[in-house]
């Protein structure tokens, strides 16, 4: 019997402008929000005190945690330390660590006392070699304070700068490094709010600053959006008007970084709300974190699952071959959920025929999409889902404007209650995300599944700032060409970025995934041990072609064919802005960082790593 039983109707309004555009609108209007996101925090602790909340892998591999009521008070002891330290409230408190207890802890502590937390990337520090990003980062910020992780990792990077003023702590090795604070020392020995942290925490209202939240940013650096309490209390009313499915008994084990609005809004204020279980992940969908991961779900079989669309992919490959794995992951699931692209509909169609091969039934797809500037869900599925590009429509409290581009697309703008009002102490960029009428310019675009029956969702349609022209003036569909090629090519590729604006073909660069590649192909892998070799081998490349000209089979115009491809060495760099700690690959990056390669496609002696599509 399905563990969901109560589905909303999907019913919108729809108000044509005399511009052409459309507003979408959820018939259900928004409830009432809480002031303060940590509201929920001290309601859970009354009703289910004893529940599990945060829990974590120890030293040893054992799960430890807080349950609702001990996250509290360890909460309030932090927020009574920040309130005796006299802290600028008009300056952030910055977090440099992975997901973990003690982040949970402090950007929640930060929160409920009004002042707001910057999460800065993990990745920032750990997968770059010069901390850039960070610097820039605390730069824009003006951060008062710094949490990080490890400080013998994260120091090497700030002893590079001078830090003025910034407070400096550390989870583990403070006391190797000068001028940096044990954690233990941000905890007050009362457990219970201090009058004046209680009158701070009744102080907050809808539009005091919560969060700093930086994006990943394009080819430019990362930008710092404002979110208020009430973008994120109303995002979660919003979504849970429409999934009244979710309970306190909900379970997860989740990877995404809470830097990120996915993971640190949607799913981290997901189990805030409902008082659920979250079980954090210290994998990840990339070839090395992966098996860390199928080990956590195999421990703690979820109700609900969130990833990004490689993940799922990554997954459903393993499923396929790992029996106690397939059980593990759908034996307590509700419903899947994914975002941040569209999942491919193979894994998508096979997820679903493994649910019932596991249940007897079919497992809800969900999709849901938005920004950082939307705290981060505008669109929902909330029926059964039959097709994985739908997006869903919009939740109560938002506003979707379908607006003619000139590329020929719709660009999806946003109003509403979980929109931001800008960007910190950034205003020609906020002058430049919206439009006159004030709803935020999210260069997404969108289409209606079906045209006559705008009920059944919206699809993405790719970033219109992706998308480019061709030198006969053609337009060049991004986000379409690659869900077909990666479609195709996936698991043993890891992203393919299309080339190149103004040319006179497309052409290809394809990020590989060497380790599923060397499993496929083992012979050619023990006879070239060097990834170049390897790369080079004939098997390599023919299994490519092959799929460049599956897809070419299909796609016969010069804005969807692709006549050459290249294998890149060098794997996408995260100070150069060509990936996001989520494993999201910046095309317009990728191709300005890689200007070389880019022409090497297009020479007219072809280089030899440049290869022909050849089609059939």
């Amino acid at each position: 019997m399905s563990k969901i039983n109560q589905w909303q109707q999907t019913e919108i309004n729809i108000t044509k402008n005399e511009d052409g555009s459309l507003i979408l609108q959820n018939k259900i209007p928004l409830a009432e929000c809480p002031d303060n996101i940590c509201c929920w925090l001290h309601k859970n602790a009354e009703s289910v005190p004893n529940k599990k909340y945060f829990q974590e892998r120890d030293a040893e591999g054992i799960w430890k945690g807080l349950t609702h009521a001990e996250a509290l008070a360890q909460v309030n002891r932090i927020s009574n330390r920040l309130i005796s330290m006299e802290m600028d409230t008009t300056r952030p408190v910055a977090i440099l660590s992975e997901n973990c207890i003690n982040f949970a802890l402090t950007q929640m502590a930060v929160m409920q006392i009004g002042l707001a937390v910057t999460p800065i990337s993990f990745a920032y520090s750990a997968g770059s070699q010069t901390g850039g990003h960070i610097k820039h980062i605390l730069d824009v910020s003006k951060a008062s304070a710094l949490i990080m992780s490890d400080a013998d990792l994260h120091m090497p990077k700030f002893n590079q700068w001078d830090l003025g003023d910034l407070q400096l702590f550390a989870f583990s090795n403070s006391q190797k490094h000068s001028g940096v604070q044990d954690f233990e020392n941000l905890f007050a020995v009362e457990t219970e709010l201090s009058a004046e942290a209680q009158l701070r925490f009744k102080a907050v209202n809808p539009e005091t600053l919560a969060k700093v939240q930086f994006t990943s940013g394009s080819t430019n650096l990362p930008k710092g959006v404002k979110v208020t309490h009430s973008m994120m209390t109303s995002n979660q009313v919003g979504i849970g008007q429409m999934w009244p499915f979710l309970t306190e008994d909900e379970v997860i084990i989740d990877w995404l970084p809470w830097n990120h609005t996915f993971g640190g809004n949607f799913v981290f204020n997901m189990m805030l709300m409902c008082g659920g279980s979250f079980y954090i992940d210290n994998g990840n969908p990339t070839p090395l974190g992966l098996q860390k991961t199928i080990e956590n779900i195999k421990d703690i079989s979820p109700t609900i699952y969130f990833s990004v669309p490689r993940g799922y992919t990554s997954l459903y490959a393993k499923m396929q071959e790992d029996e106690e794995l397939k059980q593990a992951f759908f034996k307590n699931l509700k419903f899947i959920f994914t975002a941040a692209a569209a999942l491919d509909q193979a894994t998508f169609s096979g997820l679903k025929a493994m649910s019932r091969e596991v249940l007897g039934e079919e497992i809800p797809f969900f999709a849901g999409w938005g920004t950082t500037e939307t705290a981060p869900d505008a669109t929902l599925v909330y029926w059964p889902m039959e097709d994985a590009r739908v997006i869903g429509l919009p939740i109560p409290g938002v506003e979707i404007k379908m607006t003619p581009d000139p590329s020929g697309k719709t660009e999806l703008r946003v109003k509403g209650a979980c929109i931001t009002n800008g960007y910190f102490n950034n205003p020609e960029a906020t002058t430049k995300a919206f439009d006159e009428t004030g709803y935020y310019k999210t260069q997404d675009g969108g289409k209606f599944l079906d045209q006559q029956n705008p009920e059944a969702g919206l699809l993405f349609d790719g970033r219109t700032s992706e998308d480019f022209k061709l030198n006969t003036g053609t337009w060049v569909f991004n986000s379409g060409l690659r869900n077909s090629i990666n479609a195709l090519g996936q698991p043993s590729m890891l992203e393919v970025v299309v080339a190149a604006p103004n040319k006179a073909f497309l052409a290809a660069m394809v990020f590989p995934n060497i380790p599923i590649l060397r499993k496929q192909f083992e012979q050619a892998s023990t006879a070239n041990t060097d990834n170049n070799d390897f790369l080079q081998c004939s098997e390599v490349i023919e299994f490519f072609r092959h799929v460049f000209q599956q897809h070419n089979s299909t796609h016969k115009g010069s804005s969807t064919r692709f006549e050459r491809f290249t294998l890149l060495r060098e794997p996408p760099r995260i100070d150069k802005n060509e990936t996001t700690d989520k494993g999201y690959i910046n095309q317009m990056a990728v191709l300005s960082q890689r200007a070389e390669i880019v022409e090497s496609l297009y020479a007219e002696t072809l280089a030899q790593e440049v290869f022909l599509v050849e089609n059939l």
